[in-house]
């Protein structure tokens, strides 16, 4: 008989480690957690081919992940903690597919210590976003990514313990409601709450000084645009949609030197749209249709150091002439002041960038818009030498009574009847 101290035995519990080592076992405290989130679903939502259709527990998940009976969903890594001789591998990510699983999520969802992202979005997820469990303290330490768009949760958002790691929040698309709690995330660079059923005024977010992103569209937030909320550190801002009233604060737009693109449409903003806005050195997009501005503050240089690219003020009471400076930023594109009371003459420079003649300083205008104004008088004859496919432009719905629908810019509505555009101004011919 063999001794159980000889070098082959020595070699086979050498390999068996090894491989305890490559594919190690699931912690069991992670499949605990993982079974009472699935338990909390709603099975008969699981259809065929589906990431937890495959799911089964009576074998290991991480051992099996990617394998017929665990094929989506999971993945794990290896932990450098051991019980009982065994390594452990803990689950780092949990991402289910978009199959239309339905039920209620539970607390044990952030029962998973190592877990770095959570998605789980475009399913028929209900109920209330769970808040922690009572034996947990914080949301998992590593965690970078919470994904729950497009589903159906509801109620408020739950306030958290501060979490350093995280840096994506999705929670777009749910009917979440209630006032925004002010998310203690000093890491997050990206906050989507669109298309929830939010009101109250958006909270401060000063102290997430790394955030570049927040889209709180589709909402009912409600207040004067928060100057006083917002870090400086902002790229991307939309909040079109919303029940924002007051002005608009040019000072709010000086201290946000990094935003890029600005979405303030559909709401109930007044006043003027400020000079802050076509003097900013950042700002490439700005959408400000859907309100009650009234002027346009006109920048000290003219818009020459404008980076400006797409301009929207459709659907505003913006009135007085065309104001000239806007052919005078160099990088606009696209011009959309459809809808609103400017009157007189389309200005000289609007007719070159819309034909192609700015030369090198000017980028053409793609699209100009400028059609449910009370616009007057001849059209430049640059604009009549245009081919339809030059640009996209339209006059329609003006006073403009020489411009023939056999243009391509003039047709799409008739133009305003004469006494509709004198009522406005007694001095249209």
């Amino acid at each position: 008989m063999r001794s159980l101290t000889s070098p082959l035995h020595h070699h086979l519990l050498l390999l068996l480690l090894l491989y305890a080592a490559v594919e190690s076992l699931t912690f069991p405290g992670d499949i605990a957690a993982l079974k009472e989130v699935v338990a909390a679903l709603d099975h008969a939502s699981f259809q065929p081919g589906s990431c937890l259709e495959s799911w089964d527990f009576n074998l290991d998940p991480c051992l099996s992940a990617f394998g017929p009976h665990f094929t989506c969903g999971l993945r794990c890594d290896a932990a450098s903690n051991s019980t009982g001789g065994l390594t452990f591998s803990r689950i780092t990510e949990l991402s289910l597919d978009s199959a239309g699983y339905s039920g209620v999520l539970l607390p044990s969802i952030w029962s998973l210590p190592f877990l770095q992202s959570l998605d789980l979005a475009d399913n028929r997820l209900h109920g209330s976003i769970p808040p922690l469990p009572p034996a947990v303290t914080s949301l998992p330490p590593f965690l970078r990514r919470i994904s729950l768009s497009r589903n159906c949760l509801s109620g408020p958002i739950p306030v958290f313990p501060i979490s350093p790691a995280l840096e994506e929040l999705y929670l777009d698309g749910n009917y979440l409601s209630g006032p925004m709690p002010a998310p203690p995330f000093p890491s997050l660079r990206r906050l989507e709450i669109q298309s929830n059923n939010l009101s109250g005024q958006l909270p401060d977010l000063r102290l997430l000084s790394n955030l570049n992103f927040l889209d709180a569209s589709n909402n009912s937030l409600s207040g004067p645009f928060p100057t006083a909320a917002l870090p400086p550190s902002l790229f991307e801002l939309s909040m079109r949609s919303n029940l924002l009233a007051g002005g608009l604060p040019g000072t709010a737009l000086a201290a946000l030197p990094s935003l890029q693109v600005l979405d303030l449409s559909h709401n109930a903003l007044s006043g003027p749209v400020p000079a802050a806005a076509f003097e900013h050195t950042a700002l490439e997009q700005l959408v400000l249709a859907g309100n009650g501005f009234e002027w346009m503050e006109r920048p000290a240089d003219g818009g020459a150091a404008s980076q400006m690219v797409a301009l929207d003020l459709s659907h505003n009471r913006l009135g007085g002439v065309l104001p000239d400076f806007i052919g005078s930023m160099p990088r606009l594109t696209a011009v959309i002041l459809e809808d609103n009371r400017f009157t007189g003459l389309i200005p000289a420079q609007y007719a070159m960038r819309a034909a192609g003649r700015g030369g090198s300083v000017f980028l053409p205008f793609e699209r100009l818009l400028l059609g449910a104004n009370y616009l007057y008088g001849p059209i430049p004859g640059l604009m009549q030498e245009m081919k339809e496919g030059t640009a996209v432009v339209s006059l329609a719905d003006n006073c403009l009574f020489r411009c023939p629908e056999e243009l391509f810019f003039c047709a799409g509505g008739e133009q305003k009847p004469t006494g509709i555009c004198r009522d406005l101004n007694p001095m249209i011919p």
